[in-house]
């Protein structure tokens, strides 16, 4: 089972987020997210995952709702959820630790 950590920023641009990312099978990397709110986290997005040499990894649909003071995240492929995660902010951003669905 794959376990890993994401940690979401703000982007420059409105309604995007910049991810860092690592997890259990060893690897590690950024990503960019677009197509969300102007403000906050919560929101649906398109997000592009790369490897620590900027090389693509995963393209995904990412749905981040806010229930309370937590987050639960969803990242979709063709309709099929492949992974779930549950975060909190923190002064660095939106920290979120997730599980792929095999």
């Amino acid at each position: 089972m794959n376990l890993g950590v994401v940690v979401y920023t703000r982007g420059e641009k409105p309604g995007t987020l910049n991810a860092v990312w690592c997890h259990s099978e060893g690897a590690d990397g950024t990503g960019i997210a677009t197509g969300g709110p102007v403000n906050g986290f919560a929101g649906e997005y398109i997000i592009e995952y790369f490897d620590d040499q900027g090389e693509s990894q995963a393209r995904r649909d990412l749905v981040i709702q806010k229930q309370g003071s937590r987050y639960t995240l969803a990242w979709i492929r063709d309709g099929e959820t492949t992974a779930r995660g549950i975060g909190m902010e923190t002064a660095q951003g939106l920290t979120a630790g997730y599980r792929d669905d095999v």
